[in-house]
């Protein structure tokens, strides 16, 4: 923006700005550090990276088949254009492909499909243009959908869609159990069925992809920057723009939020009982308010500055110089004469 005229105005800019709003920076997702150009991502399911009220360690092991090792090799190698027309098994039990292929009887039966879950545009869905009840009623599979304005509203329908892919699973495992013994369920190997998933959306690459990825994160302990690049390895075609990659950003810092908060919850509780049955506790500290925080022989305290600083925040404080946005134009015109 230039700068206002000395004649007309009263203050000019100490430095140049722009007018428009702020944007914020890009998040870049980097090719991962592999020794070998041929070397596969691996992720080993864990439960510590997990969020304790959402998994119980069996359901993590029944859906993930005892911590099975998850294997996505770098698809850019042998990626073909026609690819993006089919899906892809990003898990052993998960697929991501667009919406034509849960139109496509053969494939659905020739890869053992049991739920398909389409993510929709809101009007898309009042149209019914993708409608796929028929289909799965025909093959006797279950069908879910997820119907979204945005993807503003994704990130409050992320945590119930990877309930449902949760829930399937578990359902599809325990409808086979054929008896009990001492709380474990006894599941025949020889006629087992696995559960088996297919997310899409118009193109594949758009809204299922978001979920897919948010999936990755919420069940795998996986971060954002390591779920795009897994899902990447296995559909080379999936480009999420920025929206959505703050979208998916803003789930890993909720999803961490909630693991941090229960896992401590867990833990209060194991140790409260332990003193219970050891006798009787010392009383409990209260929560460390703000003032705890501050330390006065590390507070930054200057002359015409603020008398507390947070110590956290100090070095963000430290050396930094005064700075004002705008200077007095009619100081200028007084030298000038």
């Amino acid at each position: 923006m230039d700068s206002p005229s000395l004649h007309h105005a009263t203050a000019i800019p100490a430095a140049p700005y722009s007018s428009r709003p702020p944007s914020p920076p890009s998040i870049v997702i980097p090719t991962p550090v592999l020794f070998h150009s041929s070397e596969p991502m691996k992720v080993v399911p864990s439960y510590a990276n997990i969020d304790p009220a959402s998994l119980s360690v069996r359901d993590l092991e029944i859906i993930t088949q005892n911590g099975k090792t998850q294997v996505a090799h770098d698809s850019g190698h042998t990626w073909a254009y026609e690819s993006r027309r089919t899906a892809q098994p990003i898990l052993d039990f998960l697929y991501l492909g667009p919406s034509s292929v849960a139109r496509d009887r053969k494939w659905l039966r020739d890869h053992n499909i049991t739920l398909l879950l389409a993510a929709r545009d809101a009007q898309m869905a009042e149209l019914r243009l993708m409608a796929m009840d028929k289909v799965a009623d025909e093959l006797g599979i279950q069908a879910e959908h997820v119907d979204v304005r945005g993807y503003h509203e994704l990130i409050r329908a992320f945590p119930s869609t990877v309930r449902k892919i949760n829930d399937h699973m578990l359902s599809v495992y325990r409808g086979q159990a054929l008896s009990e013994q001492d709380g474990s369920m006894v599941i025949s190997e020889a006629g087992f069925r696995r559960g088996k998933v297919l997310v899409f959306c118009e193109t594949g690459n758009d809204r299922s992809a978001g979920i897919v990825v948010a999936y990755l994160m919420a069940v795998f302990g996986m971060n954002m920057v390591q779920a795009c690049q897994f899902i990447h390895f296995k559909r080379f075609c999936v480009s999420l723009d920025e929206e959505m990659k703050y979208v998916l950003k803003t789930y890993e810092d909720i999803l961490i939020a909630q693991r941090t908060v229960h896992h401590h919850e867990l833990n209060a509780s194991s140790a409260a009982a332990n003193a219970s049955a050891a006798g009787p506790a010392e009383l409990k500290k209260g929560k460390r308010g703000h003032e705890d925080t501050m330390d006065d022989d590390e507070m930054g305290v200057e002359q015409g500055g603020p008398t507390k600083v947070a110590a956290q925040d100090w070095d963000r404080f430290h050396g930094r110089g005064a700075f004002a946005p705008f200077l007095d134009a009619r100081e200028d015109i007084m030298e000038d004469d």
